[in-house]
């Protein structure tokens, strides 16, 4: 275990969790950073050492300015029914859990490609699992024979969204590496509890995935792609589409097509139910420059996200141009009613539990013949500076992250030279088949490492 440097104050020692901490999936968020040798000979013990005694180090440092993170959960159970729900991190410094290892017989330019080795990456298989354990951060370091590095977090997704975990990295980094190039960023803050407080009320569902077999492969989409799809939105009168929006419109638009092609073709395909009705696009919006105020939310440290979607109607078609248009209508109506519902004294908290409702009632009817929405669940990490992060030894050459097994979900992440987007889709094995047939995915991406 790593422990923070400096002890706790004792005024800082429960640090209680926010809504929106309340709202977040009960997983670990995996971040994977992959650093290439930097000339030295290709596996050298004591450079691994240095290096390692840097990390932990710096780690401890890091720890005592992010302090949540170096503490356990706690859990209080809510009247009425029983549900146990984390409200409270016990800032006890018991530290984070720091783990190393070294990878045999696969270059680090490789890895990405071989999904079970990649796994092998992260902490005890944590991404994206709930887990019983109290440490809420846990770090991995694997040592290649050719020298390079990598550098696994997983952190819990109950104190950290995507925009904190990022902050925490880059602290960390520039603690490590020093001097006056790594400056380290503005001081954080730990207030959201103050700012949006807990519900008495359980706000999240957990359920089990469904028992079908998924496939998660990852596809980029370069720069060159992206201007092309851009340029068709263009053509259309979609000013100034963004990266995401086409890549996602493309991605989802040729799920959906997939799922329904598999339903059509065979009356005994497994869930077929469910693929005849409705789907929705769910995606995940960073609230912190949408809110009026307060402006301190930018450094504000915890979750501060929620979740909006566009719906689709059973046996429509919608093309890529409206697929986008309908993405960018639905998600501008979100943000102007979310400004506008905090603005106006209201129970912001509200609004964001209804917002949320299609997430948490998906798979919810229990009757037979009842067609339920698909729900394909997004998430974007595109634009945060996660390669950012150098330690000392350079900027990673990739970052990416674990792959789902939950089925219909989707995360993008930014390519390293800023201008493509890695999308890792999780299907259905046999929508997986169609989906990689799909005309379009053809055109504009490539299958990566699989």
């Amino acid at each position: 275990m790593v422990r923070p440097s400096t002890r706790t104050p004792d005024h800082l020692r429960n640090h209680s969790l926010s809504f929106f901490d309340q709202m977040a999936p009960p997983f670990y968020v995996p971040l994977l950073y992959l650093y290439p040798n930097d000339g030295t000979a290709p596996y050298d013990d004591d450079l691994v050492e240095s290096r390692t005694r840097l990390l932990k180090l710096s780690l401890s440092k890091a720890l005592s300015t992010y302090y949540p993170l170096a503490g356990t959960m706690t859990t209080t159970t809510t009247a009425g029914d029983g549900h146990h729900d984390p409200l409270t991190v016990r800032c006890n410094d018991e530290g984070a859990l720091f783990l190393q290892a070294r990878m045999m017989n696969t270059p680090l330019d490789s890895i990405v490609g071989e999904e079970a080795r990649l796994r092998l990456l992260f902490p005890d298989d944590l991404a994206f699992r709930s887990t019983t354990l109290s440490t809420l951060l846990v770090v991995q370091i694997t040592s290649f024979e050719c020298g390079g590095m990598g550098l696994a977090v997983c952190a819990s997704h109950k104190v950290l969204d995507m925009s904190s975990l990022c902050s925490f990295v880059n602290h960390w980094a520039a603690t490590s590496a020093g001097g006056p190039r790594h400056r380290i960023e503005q001081s954080v803050r730990f207030d959201l509890a103050a700012l949006f407080p807990p519900v008495s009320k359980q706000v999240t569902k957990t359920f089990d995935p469904p028992n079908v077999r998924t496939v998660c492969k990852r596809f980029v989409f370069g720069g060159p792609s992206i201007g092309k799809l851009k340029a068709m939105m263009r053509r259309h009168k979609i000013e100034n589409p963004t990266r995401v929006e086409v890549v996602l419109a493309l991605v989802c638009s040729s799920a959906i097509s997939a799922a329904r092609t598999c339903c059509l073709s065979s009356s005994s395909y497994v869930g077929s139910r469910s693929r005849l009705g409705s789907a929705f696009l769910t995606q995940a919006a960073n609230l912190r420059s949408r809110l009026t105020s307060p402006s301190s939310t930018t450094s504000s440290i915890g979750n501060l996200s929620s979740i909006f979607a566009m719906s689709i109607g059973a046996g429509v078609e919608m093309d890529l141009i409206s697929f986008v248009s309908t993405i960018r209508r639905v998600k501008t109506e979100y943000f102007e009613t979310c400004s506008e519902e905090y603005s106006s004294g209201k129970d912001f908290r509200s609004f964001i539990v209804e917002s949320t409702k299609v997430f948490r009632d998906a798979g919810s009817s229990e009757e037979p013949d009842v067609a339920q929405p698909r729900v394909y669940i997004s998430s974007s990490w595109c634009n945060f500076p996660i390669y950012k992060a150098d330690f000392g030894w350079g900027k990673p050459v990739r970052v990416t992250t674990a792959a789902q097994e939950l089925k219909d979900t989707i995360v993008l992440l930014d390519t390293r030279d800023g201008d493509g987007v890695e999308a890792l889709v999780c299907l259905e094995e046999r929508e997986m088949t169609m989906f990689q047939c799909d005309k379009m995915v053809l055109t504009f991406a490539d299958v990566a490492y699989v």
